[in-house]
């Protein structure tokens, strides 16, 4: 088929790559002229796992091009994919206008039959309003043009896993045309294995909301009880394996830390609950999910405030910037907000991440970035486990205990097994674990 892909940021550019490699003929379209010539080029604008390695095949073969020009790329389109970001307001509601402009943008190269369909993280009867503006703006097309909802669920770090391998394909459409057009799209995915969910419009866009919703509400309730295991002498890792030991609640989004961040659950949280409001229910819940979010980056900074005392004069290195392990994308990183914390407390702060140093370094100039957590550690009076690579977990512990000025570590997401950190010799402070702070 022939694939048209409006928005080349993660969702966009995986969703592209990974509709060439399933045969279709694909074009990525974005107004940004030097970010096309980039790709053109064969440059990946962000780290995503094995992406830089598929767009490239893909072009090769010739499945993949992109096109500044809405007329050069929807040339005989049969599907349109609108991967557009929809940041939050200030008011929490999520901004809608880049998906107007897309989709009045493409208006008038759309020749149809064509499915318009909707991958952006909206709010239910988004769906209405997309179709509204394409009857509005091409009425010879109105009975050609079909609008369907199919949300993305790609984890930055695992998207090209997530998108040739889904578990769950979801799409919400009006008409047998859009499921037929979606099911023909997917066939191959669909006969792997993967599960395809039909259902109306406002099904599929409410739904995609309240996944995001309720992972994060597992994450903060794992924060909650790490803070309760704290003051009860539990151990937050050992009850929730028990918690996930039960098939009705499952271990996946469990394990306490420094809480959530990233582009998608701070701004789908805060778009669900003001829909809810805008419908007339409160949803509480979901504001409180937002504030021991926050909460969890204070905890983590308290225990380095009790482990160095006054923060002046100290330095402090903190292992991982990214938000979570295996992107570059440090949008709402808690470790960036805890390193904000600590610069105002008048710390000097050395981070070091795999992928993200730079990106990290734009986002918050007062932090100085390393190039290896070696040159991080180094001198410094703490260091602060902040994201979960790999290359953390098998740290030199010796090696680190003689670079580090004081053997402090503060554990944001318990990589480390307390009792082996105090035989190696550590003041150690876990995030929920029995004898959270372990002396040396």
């Amino acid at each position: 088929m022939r694939v048209v892909v409006v928005g080349t940021g993660h969702v966009g550019l995986v969703s592209a790559v990974s509709l060439a490699a399933i045969g279709h003929d694909v074009v990525g379209l974005d107004n940004d002229e030097e970010k096309i010539d980039a790709l053109r080029q064969g440059i990946c604008p962000f780290y995503e796992p094995d992406l830089q390695d598929l767009m490239e095949q893909t072009a090769d073969a010739g499945r993949l091009r992109f096109e500044a020009e809405p007329a050069d790329a929807l040339k005989g389109a049969q599907v349109v994919f609108i991967c557009v970001g929809t940041p939050a307001r200030a008011s929490g509601d999520a901004s809608l206008v880049a998906l107007e402009r897309a989709t009045r943008g493409i208006a008038p190269s759309l020749s149809g039959p064509v499915v318009v369909v909707e991958k952006s993280t909206v709010p239910a009867g988004t769906a209405d309003r997309l179709w509204r503006v394409l009857r509005l703006e091409r009425p010879d097309l109105a009975d050609r043009i079909e609008v369907v909802s199919n949300p993305e669920f790609l984890r930055e770090g695992q998207g090209v896993e997530d998108a040739l391998h889904p578990g769950r394909i979801l799409v919400g459409a009006r008409s047998p045309r859009g499921f037929e057009t979606m099911r023909r799209l997917y066939e191959p995915l669909i006969r792997d294995g993967s599960r395809l969910i039909e259902t109306d419009l406002p099904t599929a866009e409410l739904a995609k909301h309240a996944c995001n919703a309720f992972l994060a509400l597992k994450i903060s309730f794992a924060n909650a009880l790490a803070r309760l295991c704290e003051r009860a002498g539990a151990d937050v890792t050992s009850v929730v394996d028990v918690m996930g030991s039960d098939p009705r609640i499952g271990r996946a989004f469990l394990d306490a830390g420094l809480g959530y961040g990233g582009y998608c659950f701070p701004k789908d949280l805060q778009a669900f609950e003001r829909l809810a409001a805008r419908l007339g229910y409160d949803f509480p819940l979901l504001r409180e999910v937002e504030r021991i979010n926050g909460e969890a980056v204070e905890a983590t900074f308290d225990k380095v405030k009790d482990a160095l005392w006054n923060l002046e004069d100290k330095r402090i290195a903190l292992l991982g910037l990214s938000f979570k392990p295996n992107t570059d994308d440090v949008r709402f990183s808690p470790a960036l907000a805890l390193a904000g914390r600590l610069l105002d407390e008048g710390a000097t702060v050395v981070g070091y991440d795999p992928r993200a140093g730079a990106n990290a370094k734009s986002e918050l100039p007062g932090l100085e970035v390393a190039s290896s957590a070696d040159d991080a550690m180094e001198g410094a009076h703490c260091m602060v486990v902040c994201t979960d690579w790999d290359e953390f977990r098998s740290l030199d512990l010796r090696r680190a205990k003689s670079l580090l000025t004081h053997p402090i570590v503060v554990d944001g997401r318990n990589l480390f097994e307390p009792t082996e950190m105090k035989a190696a010799g550590f003041v150690y402070y876990g995030t929920g674990r029995a004898s959270h702070r372990s002396a040396h």
